[in-house]
């Protein structure tokens, strides 16, 4: 396998960005906290609220960019002799999110909490043993370090090429 040329990145333009638009959409503490609640199984507002210490107004805000993002769908319930109120809960996108959800929490388990506080462990439902995020080359699932990562430009659709011919585009290094 030939090594490709690393990529200058303060030549690519700073939009469009998937990490920029991503954090337009739920880049602020709140939507990350909702996210995280409903995926663990807090989905109703008065929950959302008593659990998180968020105000009812920026709960409400936050739910109504989540829905609108197509991250949460609202669902109805009842409690016996209430009224039809909604809880929400997360689309097969906002599900997506996890691993995203699992790289912080790896990172503050590292970097943030001490060891009193770290007592919140991910384990494999079958074995009991500690997982962890691992990024795995595409093609072999063979892992593959952070330090050997790069970005690489990928044609658009106006390059004229068709969506069928696109491969990455890279400059090789001379093989030595």
């Amino acid at each position: 396998m030939t090594a490709v040329e690393r990529l200058d990145w303060k030549s690519l333009p700073a939009r469009p960005c998937p990490v920029a638009g991503s954090l337009d959409l739920f880049g602020d503490r709140w939507s990350i906290l909702i996210i995280r609640d409903v995926m663990n199984g807090v989905r109703r507002f008065d929950d959302l609220v008593t659990r998180l210490g968020v105000s009812r107004a920026t709960l409400s805000d936050r739910l109504r960019r989540l829905v609108a993002a197509g991250i949460l769908a609202p669902a109805p319930y009842q409690t016996d002799g209430g009224r039809s109120r909604e809880e929400y809960r997360l689309t097969e996108q906002g599900w997506q999110l996890r691993n995203v959800l699992i790289a912080l929490r790896e990172w503050g388990d590292r970097y943030v909490l001490d060891d009193e506080e770290r007592r919140l462990r991910l384990v494999d439902r079958d074995t009991g043993h500690d997982v962890r995020l691992q990024l795995v080359d595409a093609e072999t699932g063979e892992p593959v370090e952070a330090h050997r990562l790069m970005h690489v430009i990928t044609p658009s659709p106006s390059d004229g090429v068709p969506t069928t011919a696109r491969t990455p585009q890279v400059r090789r290094r001379p093989t030595r």
